[in-house]
């Protein structure tokens, strides 16, 4: 079975972009759940999904740029306990929304130095 990795340079671009994609949805998700208060929601979307992407891809980000790489584990780091809160504050929405924009530069660098 291929993996990842063998499969032709425009396959990899085609698959990291959409899987940045799937993780903006789930953070956009979970950033959604959140306003509406619904947290176990936000939660179930934010851990399992979106973190096994980043597990899928993160070592490449984190290998082509060390900080931005960091930078991002940093922030979903940050929001595991903001989730686990019983009312989280504002300062959840802002680190799903600044995650987001970090995985838009990983998308970024990890297309250009491919």
């Amino acid at each position: 079975m291929p993996t990842v990795d063998s499969l032709p340079i425009e396959q990899k671009v085609a698959f990291r972009r959409k899987s940045v994609q799937v993780m903006r949805d789930l953070f956009d998700l979970s950033a959604l759940m959140v306003s509406v208060e619904d947290y176990q929601k936000a939660k179930d979307n934010f851990f399992s999904p979106a973190q096994k992407i980043w597990f899928m891809f993160g070592g490449t980000i984190k290998r082509l740029e060390p900080g931005l790489g960091n930078q991002i584990e940093s922030h979903i780091n940050a929001i595991n306990p903001l989730l686990d809160q019983a009312a989280p504050n504002r300062a959840l929405t802002a680190s799903l929304d600044e995650l987001n924009r970090l995985m838009a530069s990983a998308v970024t660098i990890s297309d250009a130095k491919l």
